[in-house]
């Protein structure tokens, strides 16, 4: 079990303007957590390229990302930016980004994972139970992710909502499961109509989920989190979903049953 814990002063940013790329000269912006590269900005030619995965790849720069420590780089002809300052840049990229970043919708279980880089995600509840719904496939295939959230939930001082959960469950490859509280209650039945989804929870939850797959070099499935026993509207998840996954150029797979 491994709770994360959103970074201070962990996050650094750099701009170099004289990089060699496969086809030419360019700039490059690029940001570590820890030391690690996980979102990074290639220009050459006027066109932008924007890339958080290491199996992102193009002819004109090569390879999108650094992979590495920031210690093994040597980053002499780089200078410091501001966060803003990178994110500025980034929305400017998003906006001529060809390969835009989008939701892809799947068929099946989400609980079975489609690659070996994988952090799956979906929503827990407040009351420590666990036993309708995506769970019972979840816990089928991975026991731990169940018996690490009922330990969990006795735990006064870190359970609480927006905080997320992430349990190891892969053996030879690296498989998570994150386990986000976001939701206050379930369903009771059928004619149940109250949200139990806390969608701030829920965009807290996301952000913590996006820096863990930064730093691990993983990919995200999810079930339509928060939609379900939570009762939440999948347009406005999709919305958040889109804002704090998306934006990053996560891989996101939703499944559908």
């Amino acid at each position: 079990m491994k709770q994360y814990v959103e970074p201070e002063g962990s996050l650094l940013f750099y701009k170099c303007n004289n990089v060699d790329f496969a086809k030419g000269n360019g700039q490059l912006f690029t940001e570590f957590e820890n030391g690690i590269a996980t979102r990074q900005i290639n220009i050459i030619n006027n066109d932008m390229y924007i890339s958080s995965s290491l199996n992102d790849w193009n002819k004109n720069i090569g390879f999108l990302l650094y992979d590495g420590h920031i210690d093994s780089l040597d980053l002499s002809e780089s200078v410091p930016i501001t966060r803003v300052e990178f994110e500025s840049k980034w929305k400017e990229a998003l906006l001529v980004d060809v390969n835009k970043s989008q939701i892809s919708y799947l068929k099946g279980d989400a609980s079975l994972p489609l690659e070996e880089n994988t952090l799956i995600i979906h929503v827990v509840n407040l009351l420590g139970l666990w036993g309708k719904g995506f769970v019972l496939s979840l816990s089928k295939q991975f026991p731990s992710a169940k018996k690490d959230y009922l330990k969990w939930s006795k735990d006064k001082e870190t359970f609480r909502l927006g905080e997320v959960q992430f349990v190891c469950v892969g053996q030879q490859k690296p498989i998570f499961i994150a386990n986000m509280l976001a939701q206050k209650g379930v369903r009771k039945n059928d004619k149940d109509s109250t949200i139990y989804i806390d969608y701030d929870a829920l965009r807290l939850c996301l952000k913590k989920v996006a820096r863990f797959s930064f730093m691990n070099r993983l990919s995200i499935q999810m079930p339509k989190i928060g939609s379900g026993l939570a009762g939440g509207d999948w347009q406005e998840i999709e919305k958040i979903i889109n804002e704090e996954l998306i934006y990053h150029k996560i891989k996101c797979n939703v499944f559908e049953l």
